[in-house]
């Protein structure tokens, strides 16, 4: 008996999907289904949807940008980037952040990226990738 309610139910999806759009909404206006209501319904869940996604890919995105500042940091506290270093202290003072260390070079990746969350990510990278560039 179930089998035979799956053939019907399937004959009738795939008729209605065959059928000329027009028929299936008079189809389900007949059965009481507001289109209009359901369309608005269906827009705001799609707009729902998107600013979901925009937002989780703009967070991806800053994720990056913070990933590789810090490691640009770090690798110009390696190699004693006079301005890298001077930036970086500068926005330690700025931020007031509290730095256990009086060292930079004994920072680490998670305080490098406290310090510099809060900033232009991309001012901060091409500033650190033209002054390694003018030390090659």
């Amino acid at each position: 008996m179930d089998k035979l309610k799956e053939k019907i139910n399937k004959g009738i999806t795939e008729s209605y999907l065959n059928s000329d759009i027009e028929d299936v909404r008079e189809s389900l206006s007949n059965y009481g289904v507001d289109l209009d209501k359901n369309a608005k319904r269906q827009n705001k869940l799609i707009k729902q949807l998107k600013f979901k996604l925009r937002s989780s890919l703009n967070e991806e995105k800053y994720d990056l940008l913070l990933n590789k500042a810090t490691e640009s940091f770090q690798d110009a506290i390696d190699k004693g980037l006079e301005k890298p270093v001077a930036y970086l202290n500068s926005l330690i003072r700025e931020n007031r952040v509290r730095v256990q260390y009086n060292k930079l070079e004994k920072l680490s990746t998670d305080e490098i990226k406290e310090i510099i969350k809060d900033q232009n990510l991309i001012e901060i990278i091409e500033l650190l990738e033209n002054e390694q560039s003018r030390k090659k």
